[in-house]
């Protein structure tokens, strides 16, 4: 087989839109579960009559877990296309 027909070469502007693409994911990644709190924390708040206790409680552990996801994300991403370009070499 030709190698040159089974993948192409992966040019500078596609190696920049897939760093814009892992940036994305990974702000969508934080975003999603701190807007999640938000939204649990204001549903309590009105529940129990609190200031805004449990909004500010959940944004903060939203805000974690999107940390932790992001980090496990693209340390698997990252770690799977550092193999692959070992691979083309």
């Amino acid at each position: 087989m030709n190698k040159e027909f089974e993948e192409p070469i992966q040019t500078k502007w596609q190696e920049r839109i897939w760093i814009l693409a892992v940036a994305g994911q990974a702000g969508f990644l934080i975003a999603f579960p701190v807007i999640v709190g938000v939204g649990v924390g204001i549903m309590l708040d009105r529940q129990l009559n609190t200031i805004i206790l449990f909004t500010i409680l959940l944004a903060t552990a939203g805000f974690g877990a999107g940390a932790f996801l992001v980090y496990r994300w693209v340390k698997t991403t990252v770690y799977k296309r550092l193999q692959k370009q070992k691979k083309e070499e």
